[in-house]
């Protein structure tokens, strides 16, 4: 028998345990790292085996280069009322990417002389009215609808929920869609995502050149491409041949006619989309045939229009076209949603290669991982680019450090979350900026006067900006912020966090009081009191509730439901409770209700009709959803 040794050591005893776990742990990360498929039967293979984890709908892929089309096909069933198996030749929905065809219309006009880019939408299209208070010294431009620098707030609960099979004309979504038609600063600062903005570049489209904006497209674009059979509107062939939708719980979804047609209907088959991505390869071209000229290419590539756009030409978006970051590449394209769809092209110009990728299920999470698979074996024999060297920090840098509050949102009904939640603080350390919110920095390298790069990035995404006021911006991948003063920030995180702490404090303090009333031992005149607040928060608390529950379906909400109608009742019922607890709670004597029960009431009922009072401003509360 073995003597153990008298004197046992615990960090011996741990890594002893603790070894065949590391072990299993780096070996199953090596795996996975020898795992990633090297060729396209392992490729496919890697995106069946992600479509068997969900158990239902397809995905359409194509890789290209310059040359031709490396590989398209179809993965799973695209319809599972008859077992049709999805291949190259079958339609899925595309969504925004339809905004990149927009973009491509308006060059081919300004090549013709048609129209230019800079003109006013005022001049190009009179009979749409768009309000802007700037419009005498800052029109909104045709560029500014393509770039998404036309400070239009994006599509409301009522359009999203618009279903018209008809379908509507592109003047007739436009109407429907008027209450985003309004500038909410002054055009070309700021980039803010609006799905109005191409649909009315595409109506601008239509009126000069005198086709419908469909048949242009079909035209110019989609027939030299041969695309042929593709496009926006839901025709027989395209029905005949369209993948299922599927929303994120596994449940088929309808096809939706959008009022934004123009911005997100687009229909394509992986055959399709593989030309239109050599086309952008080949500046302009596809096989002898041109679209359009390089110059034109490189102008979809480019933003122009933001404050940032001088130090950021490359890397904002441009014509229904921006860059994205994948394994340490800069990619250059597009992705896209609709209900039951979502889809992603992109390219690497300099190395001509590119995808696409569409698939018949709804959110991002699952096109994101098969979107890995794809551009990892797509850049698997490429040397990676080297990242920006850094440069010394401007020494003015130190007037841009402090507290950012997003300016460019992109609903205007989420602003009362943003102005909260969404501050950003920049801070200077020795070589370098930390951004972040909440204590969770990002460090950002200086390459150049007042523009930063963050990690691996190969380009800078982020720059340090003025308006003609002397205002301070951050611009770039976090978004567009303005600076604000650290005592403003502070003073709305104070007051939310008090609003907060009492409001959680009642339905606590109801624990206590309840109890005691019913037992006969609390005073009936407390109970009044308390009652009022309590059901204030009651009420809210149900209302966000309804509110959450139905947020992801714009039919409940973009109509008069039952749900979205008890929202709104019961948002005003907040208001009413909590100015009936203010009321009680000053009539009420302490003798009688007990001094901390009289002030807590009053208490929680004045921090009631703060959050009424911020909310109601934002009309986050009381407004129907459907107006």
């Amino acid at each position: 028998m073995l003597m153990m040794s008298a004197k046992i050591r615990p960090a011996r005893v741990f890594w002893l345990g603790a070894a065949p776990l590391i072990v299993s742990v780096f070996s199953v990360l090596a795996s996975q790292a020898q795992e990633k498929p090297s060729s396209i039967e392992e490729l496919r293979a890697a995106i069946q085996a992600e479509l068997d984890t969900v158990g239902y709908g397809s995905v359409g892929i194509a890789l290209v280069s310059r040359e031709g089309t490396i590989w398209a096909d179809g993965i799973g069933i695209a319809d599972p009322q008859n077992g049709r198996q999805a291949d190259a030749n079958t339609y899925w929905r595309v969504g925004s990417i339809s905004k990149s065809f927009v973009g491509l219309a308006a060059l081919i006009l300004e090549e013709r002389g048609n129209l230019r880019l800079t003109d006013a939408v005022s001049e190009l299209a009179p009979q749409v009215e768009v309000r802007n208070r700037w419009d005498d010294r800052d029109p909104v431009r045709l560029v500014h609808l393509l770039e998404h620098t036309a400070a239009l707030d994006d599509l409301h609960f009522k359009d999203f929920a618009s279903n018209d099979p008809t379908p509507l004309s592109l003047l007739q979504g436009l109407e429907h869609a008027r209450d985003s038609l309004y500038c909410r600063w002054p055009p070309g600062q700021h980039f803010s995502y609006s799905n109005v903005g191409p649909a009315l570049g595409a109506y601008i489209v239509q009126e000069v050149d005198g086709r419908l904006f469909e048949d242009f497209v079909a035209d110019e674009i989609l027939e030299p491409l041969q695309m042929t059979g593709a496009g926006m509107l839901l025709t027989d062939a395209i029905a005949g041949s369209l993948a299922a939708g599927f929303a994120s719980t596994g449940e088929q979804v309808d096809y939706r006619h959008i009022v934004a047609r123009p911005s997100g209907a687009m229909n394509a088959t992986p055959a399709q989309m593989a030309n239109f991505v050599r086309m952008l390869l080949n500046r302009g071209e596809l096989d002898g045939r041109r679209i359009v000229s390089p110059e034109s290419i490189a102008r979809v590539e480019r933003s122009e229009t933001t404050l940032s756009a001088a130090l950021l030409p490359d890397r904002g978006y441009g014509l229904g076209n921006f860059e994205y970051f994948e394994d340490g590449f800069a990619f250059r394209g597009h992705n896209g949603g609709m209900p039951g769809y979502s889809a992603w092209y992109g390219y690497l110009p300099d190395h001509g290669l590119g995808y696409c990728l569409m698939a018949s299920l709804s959110g991002g999470r699952f096109t994101g991982r098969i979107r890995d698979l794809v551009t990892e074996f797509l850049v698997r024999d490429i040397e990676r680019p080297a990242r920006h060297s850094a440069v010394e920090m401007n020494g003015e840098i130190d007037q841009w450090t402090g507290y950012y509050r997003p300016v460019a949102v992109r609903h205007e009904s989420t602003r009362y979350i943003q102005r909260l939640v969404g501050v950003l603080r920049v801070q200077q350390a020795e070589d370098h900026l930390l951004v972040g919110v909440s204590g969770r920095e990002t460090t950002y390298r200086p390459v150049g006067d007042r523009v930063f790069s963050r990690g691996s990035r190969p380009a800078p995404t982020l720059a340090l900006v003025e308006d003609s006021e002397r205002t301070r911006y951050v611009q770039g991948e976090v978004g567009s912020l303005r600076q604000v003063s650290a005592a403003v920030v502070w003073f709305e995180r104070i007051v939310a966090g008090v609003v907060g702490l009492l409001l959680v404090s009642s339905p606590l303090g109801a624990l206590i009081w309840i109890p005691l009333a019913l037992s006969g031992r609390g005073k009936r005149e407390a109970v009044a009191v308390q009652s009022w607040p309590l059901l204030a928060v009651t009420a809210i608390v149900i209302a966000s509730v309804a509110f959450v529950s139905v947020a992801g379906g714009a039919d409940r909400l973009g109509k008069p439901s039952l749900l979205g109608v008890g929202f709104v009742g019961l948002s005003w019922a907040f208001v009413f409770f909590a100015v009936q607890g203010l009321r009680c709670g000053l009539r009420s004597e302490a003798q009688h209700v007990g001094r901390f029960a009289r002030l807590h009431a009053i208490a929680v009922s004045l921090a009631c009709l703060v959050a009424a009072a911020y909310l109601l401003r934002f009309r986050a509360i009381g407004f129907p959803t459907w107006w």
